[in-house]
């Protein structure tokens, strides 16, 4: 079983994956198209993807993305609504914005909506019997730090900020970059995330994770409830 983790990029998707916890033989791979990219990805794998993964119907946030807020404090402005599942299905923004508005009350942000393809592109796979989890960078770095985070990842201090939380796991972010596809067009966090993402794929292989906005304490799982894994 490999843990993989996924981060969209502004061309394409971005996949980091080891053995659980073997992330001094850490691999990438980029690929323009999600499914093409999983198929590249070894047979048996443990997937936690950076997008919203089931939407909700009339609510304008779902619960999952509540907790995760609370749960990064200061950080809480990177986990932003996805829209409702009708609004997701419209062809622009301008009419998904009406559409969400109406339903929930609550407009879009076009930073939302600039990953809507993405999440679009993603169900898809969903119901094509692909096995995908959602997760969130920004939960999972704050969990592998034990405490908050201090800075932004996009400035230099927050970048350095997660960077010697993941080499101090044994990734090797600067030679991991050199596996990837000239084609890729994707910021420096974007291989930071998809490395935490499989820091955290790689606990719950161990049944170490934790579920944000799980209900049932069970672990029972409703496949019409999402959850963020960490």
């Amino acid at each position: 079983m490999f843990a993989v983790g996924i981060d969209g990029c502004s061309n394409g998707w971005l996949a980091s994956f080891s053995k659980p916890f073997d992330f001094k033989k850490c691999y990438c791979l980029y690929s323009k198209n999600l499914e093409e990219l999983i198929l590249k990805l070894p047979k048996k794998t443990f997937i936690i993807a950076d997008i919203p993964i089931g939407l909700d119907e009339k609510k304008h946030i779902r619960e999952c993305d509540v907790k995760a807020r609370a749960f990064i404090g200061p950080r809480r402005h990177s986990i932003f609504a996805p829209p409702c599942k009708k609004a997701s299905l419209e062809s622009n923004y301008e009419s998904a914005n009406i559409l969400n508005k109406k339903i929930t009350s609550h407009g879009l942000s076009k930073q939302t909506w600039m990953i809507n393809d993405k999440i679009k592109e993603t169900q898809k796979l969903i119901e094509k019997g692909y096995s995908l989890k959602e997760g969130h960078p920004e939960c999972s770095f704050r969990e592998l730090k034990g405490d908050f985070l201090r800075f932004g990842k996009s400035g230099l201090l927050g970048f350095f900020e997660r960077l010697e939380l993941l080499t101090n796991l044994g990734f090797t972010p600067t030679s991991l970059s050199k596996q990837l596809s000239e084609e890729i067009k994707a910021k420096p966090d974007d291989l930071l995330d998809s490395l935490v993402l499989c820091w955290s794929a790689s606990r719950h292989i161990h049944k170490k994770g934790i579920y944000l906005g799980l209900k049932n304490s069970s672990k029972t799982f409703n496949e019409s409830e999402s959850f963020i894994h960490v």
